[in-house]
């Protein structure tokens, strides 16, 4: 697995690990599952959601590639309003 280097504010970094720790779990796997919630997804991931939609519908491969496209992208702007939100929110306090 390739590695990477990130920067976080110290507070973040501390709650990430004490994350983890309660949740017995690795930074990691709470990195990957904050990915997948925002809606960024593996190519491989597209895929097998462009499998499933095939195996239970009569649509064509592009029909149902486009699908994928519109709901990741649906996801990803649902994801983006709601952090507006929560900003937006947060300067008024």
């Amino acid at each position: 697995m390739p590695r990477m280097t990130i920067t976080l504010s110290e507070n973040r970094q501390r709650a990430l690990k004490e994350a983890a720790a309660r949740r017995g779990t690795t930074i990691t796997a709470i990195i990957e599952q904050s990915l997948e919630l925002a809606g960024i997804r593996t190519r491989e991931s597209a895929a097998d959601i462009v499998a499933r939609v095939r195996a239970r519908s009569s649509v064509n491969e592009q029909e149902a590639m486009d699908l994928a496209l519109r709901e990741t992208n649906a996801v990803r702007e649902a994801n983006a309003a709601s952090r507006e939100s929560t900003a937006t929110h947060a300067g008024r306090r």
